[in-house]
């Protein structure tokens, strides 16, 4: 059995004494953290033992929530390794030990794996440095340099080899001494970066270093990655450049938040999409759920609570499934739809499928649901009315759709049964894995079940202008209809046109193509409604 043990010695006994530095944070993660990541991910490491004074375990949630075995530390390193070295004889069967110490949290995973795969050949291997500054001993002893290096820890050891010869009084630092003269060594130069944390100042430049290691010593370990990675060609499109100082804000509170998320979900590496332009989305694996997207939303953005809302509402047979959400950075968790192309209306089978979903298992709305979150569809669009001097352009002609759409909805919906609705169920926010189609980004509306089936006929149409705006909305108009009543989707068309294009001027500058096309897709609606009136 490969065995990994972490150590360290009792500190002053003094409750307010900072010589337990592996509690210390780290960009708001224990130290100690660091270490148990690197060891986590070791790929030949079978068991954990944890050196440890136990009433420090509630320091870290990590520790707390182990399955480690713990023996207690002493008052030197080599009492804590006698303590750990005698539990491992006593309970397992053990080859290969490799032990690293808990303030040393620039360790990592490959280095673990490199120390056992050489104990196959060598009895101990061992963490060295070269001397390069000026060597001498305080009687001032002329030395050469060349012939002395100094040992670091991680080390490994043949198990067996090691607690024959442990001396817990052994007089000298250097562990590996204690073996035969004959035994073989294998000295690592490599690990070039290591850092045992000794002195205070030393957590300021660990936590600098932390941000940049990753790239030194392996690219997929995202204890270190550099803040600059959050900030995606997305968030430079939209929120930075309209919330500049808000976003950038929002960004460090990730950044600072994301230590205590990847272990609390067991997140091993991470991808942020560089397209989300409303919040960060990161592409993520978790070693204990597989593949995830970690999704955040800033809160001056209104919209983390109403869509995390909708997520716990809305059925699983068309929903991607909610994992867990920390709503204290505004971060959901969800299972990752792959390989995640967009939904088509080509793909007609699997679209007949979740629109089945989405009409039968909708959850009619009813008071007692008490929600707090989730918005009536009717205030919406009257609120749009109500602020129509805002809109920056095309002002006169939205504001007369908006007014039109009012009285619409007042005749033909006002008295209809409500449902919590996706509210946004256009082609980008339905995902493709190859089986079926799922639905993502809730937008959350309390509203008639029609309106469910519009927006994606809205982005189907624009889509396709070589076909013909009216003859692609005369035939997903037409298709829609298996599920709804046709009269019924061409007027909930015409109202949710008036609410998107509303919305359209406030997300581009200057009057687009997309507002043009929206206008002239309900003047297209109306058209139809004018020639099919029942």
């Amino acid at each position: 059995m490969n065995v990994l043990l972490t150590t360290s010695k009792r500190g002053a006994n003094n409750e307010h004494s900072n010589d337990y530095k592996q509690y210390n944070l780290i960009a708001g993660k224990p130290v100690i953290d660091y270490v148990i990541d690197a060891v986590e991910c070791s790929q030949l490491t079978e068991k954990i033992i944890v050196v440890m004074d136990p009433q420090y375990s509630g320091y870290s949630e990590k520790l707390s929530r182990s399955d480690f075995d713990f023996a207690l530390n002493g008052q030197t390193r080599y009492e804590s390794m006698y303590n750990g070295l005698k539990l491992i004889h006593e309970n397992y069967s053990c080859d290969k030990l490799v032990i690293v110490d808990a303030v040393a949290p620039f360790l990592y995973a490959e280095l673990i794996d490199d120390y056992f795969r050489k104990l196959d050949e060598y009895d101990a291997v061992i963490t060295a440095q070269k001397i390069t500054g000026g060597f001498t001993d305080i009687n001032n002893s002329r030395l050469d340099r060349e012939k002395y290096i100094i040992t670091q820890s991680p080390e490994g050891f043949k198990f067996g080899l090691l607690w024959a010869n442990f001396d817990v009084n052994f007089p000298y630092q250097e562990t590996a001494g204690m073996l035969p003269d004959d035994s073989t060594r294998y000295y690592n130069y490599n690990f070039r970066n290591n850092l045992k944390l000794t002195y205070d100042f030393e957590l300021s430049y660990a936590e600098y270093m932390l941000r940049h290691l990753g790239k030194i010593n392996r690219e997929n370990n995202i204890a270190f990655f550099d803040k600059s990675i959050l900030i995606t060609e997305g968030l430079k499109s939209f929120l930075l450049r309209n919330e500049f100082k808000r976003t950038s804000l929002w960004i460090d509170e990730i950044y600072r938040k994301l230590p205590e998320l990847i272990s609390r979900w067991k997140i091993s590496s991470f991808v942020p999409n560089q397209v989300s332009r409303y919040g960060l989305v990161l592409q993520a694996k978790s070693q204990t759920l597989g593949d995830v997207v970690m999704k955040f939303i800033p809160g001056f953005v209104g919209r983390y609570e109403r869509e995390l809302e909708a997520m716990k509402i809305l059925p699983e047979s068309y929903m991607c499934p909610l994992l867990d959400a920390d709503e204290s950075c505004g971060c959901m968790l969800l299972r990752k739809i792959t390989p995640a192309k967009y939904a088509s209306f080509e793909e007609n089978l699997k679209l007949t499928e979740l629109f089945g979903h989405v009409i039968n298992d909708a959850v009619e709305y009813s008071p007692d649901m008490n929600l707090e979150h989730i918005p009536l569809y009717y205030d919406e669009l009257m609120n749009k009315l109500a602020d129509a001097d805002s809109m920056p352009y095309c002002r006169e002609e939205i504001e007369n759709e908006l007014r039109y759409a009012v009285d619409l909805y007042e005749k033909n919906f006002s008295g209809a049964k409500l449902y919590v609705l996706h509210g946004d169920l256009h082609e980008l926010n339905i995902l493709d894995d190859t089986k079926r189609f799922w639905a993502i980004d809730p937008n959350g509306m309390l509203a008639p079940i029609e309106l469910e089936c519009v927006r994606f006929i809205r982005n189907d149409v624009r889509n396709h202008k070589a076909f013909g705006f009216k003859h692609r909305f005369e035939l997903l108009l037409q298709s829609f209809s298996r599920f709804v009543d046709i009269h019924r989707l061409a007027d909930i068309f015409i109202i949710d046109m008036a609410f998107t294009t509303y919305n359209s001027v406030f997300e581009n500058e200057t009057p687009d193509t997309e507002t043009f096309a929206d206008l002239e897709l309900i003047r297209i609606a109306k058209e139809w409604k004018v020639h099919h009136e029942v």
